[in-house]
C-alpha cells in the first residue's frame, strides 16, 4: 500500500514538530525540508526524513520534493524576512537568485505567495496550515484563571480594532496598547521585539492584542503565540494576551496557559468582530 508524504517547510520554533506530529497521526510519512541556523533539529526525532539546506538553495529543496513525489506541502515556523535583507545568512543558487530578482516588493504577503506560486509551477500545492493544525488554534473566551478587567477589555475591543488596521496595511498582526493608546506596533522584528520595546518605555500592565490579517493567508504567516510570546510580556510587565479565536496558533497549549496563570497573566480568545467582554 501507498503512504502519502507529505512536505513540511520548516522554519524556526516548535510549530513544524508540532504540524509533523500531526500529520503522522493522521497516516503520513513526512519529509521535512530544514534550514541550518533556523529549524530545530529534533524534528528529526518526528519525521520520516529531514532535508538540511542552507537558506536560499531553492533548487536543492524542490528537487527533494519532487524526487520523494511530494505534490503538497505545508510551510510552518517562521523565518524572519530581515534574515532576507542579510546577504550573508543566504547560500542563494541560481533559482533563489532569479526568485529574490523577481520579487516587486518585499511585503510579507508579497514574499510568501510568490514562494507558493514557485512551488506551484512543479506541480507542488501549499496548504492551510489550519488543515494540518486544528489542535492548536485558539479557542474562543479566557484561557487562565485570572480574567482581564473592564479597563482591560476596553483596551482589547481597541486593541483588535489597531491589529486589524496594521494587518490590512500588511505592517504585522500585533500591537501593545494602555489605555486606548497604542505603546508598540509590530513589524519587521516580530511579535517577542515588539512586546519587549513596551519595558524600555516605561509602560506596565499594558494590554497585548494579535489578530489575523483581514486578507490572510491561511497558507502561511498564520498568527501565533507560545510559550516565549508569555516570556516576553513577563519581561516587559504586559498583562493581558488578546488573540483572535479560529485562526491564531497556541504553540504548546498546556504550557503556555500554565506559564500565564504562574505569571497572573490573562489570555483570551476573541471574536474578529462583535461583543467581547462585560463592559463591550
Amino acid at each position: 500500500m501507498n503512504v502519502a508524504i507529505l512536505g513540511i517547510v520548516a522554519g524556526t520554533g516548535s510549530l513544524p514538530i508540532l504540524i509533523a506530529r500531526r500529520a503522522v497521526e493522521q497516516g503520513y510519512e513526512v519529509l521535512a525540508i530544514a534550514f541550518r541556523g533556523f529549524t530545530d533539529p529534533a524534528i528529526q526525532e518526528v519525521v520520516q526524513e529531514t532535508v538540511w539546506l542552507r537558506l536560499g538553495q531553492a533548487q536543492k529543496a524542490i528537487t527533494a520534493l519532487k524526487e520523494h513525489g511530494i505534490d503538497r506541502v505545508v510551510m510552518a515556523g517562521k523565518i524572519e524576512k530581515i534574515t532576507l535583507m542579510k546577504p550573508w545568512k543566504l547560500r542563494l543558487d541560481l533559482r533563489g537568485l532569479r526568485f529574490i530578482r523577481s520579487l516587486k516588493d518585499w511585503r510579507d504577503d508579497t514574499v510568501l505567495a510568490a514562494i507558493a506560486d514557485e512551488l506551484l509551477k512543479e506541480g507542488i500545492t501549499v496548504d492551510e496550515l489550519t488543515r494540518w493544525a486544528d489542535k492548536l488554534m485558539a479557542p474562543l473566551g479566557v484561557l487562565t484563571a485570572r480574567l482581564p478587567t473592564p479597563r482591560e477589555w476596553n483596551d482589547i475591543s481597541f486593541g483588535r480594532d489597531m491589529a486589524k488596521g496594521i494587518g490590512a496595511l500588511d505592517i504585522g498582526q500585533t500591537v501593545v496598547v494602555k489605555n486606548s493608546a497604542v505603546i508598540a506596533v509590530e513589524a519587521i522584528e516580530g511579535t517577542d521585539k515588539a512586546i519587549r520595546r513596551v519595558w524600555d518605555l516605561g509602560v506596565r500592565d499594558a494590554v497585548v492584542v494579535k489578530m489575523a490579517k483581514p486578507q490572510q493567508d491561511m497558507r502561511f504567516d498564520v498568527p501565533g503565540v507560545g510559550p516565549s510570546t508569555i516570556e516576553s510580556m513577563q519581561a516587559a510587565g504586559a498583562r493581558v494576551l488578546a488573540v483572535e479565536a479560529g485562526k491564531t496558533m497556541v504553540a504548546d497549549f498546556s504550557e503556555t496557559i500554565g506559564q500565564a496563570d504562574r505569571a497572573g497573566i490573562s489570555v483570551v480568545g476573541i471574536p474578529s468582530e462583535g461583543p467581547l467582554g462585560p463592559t463591550q
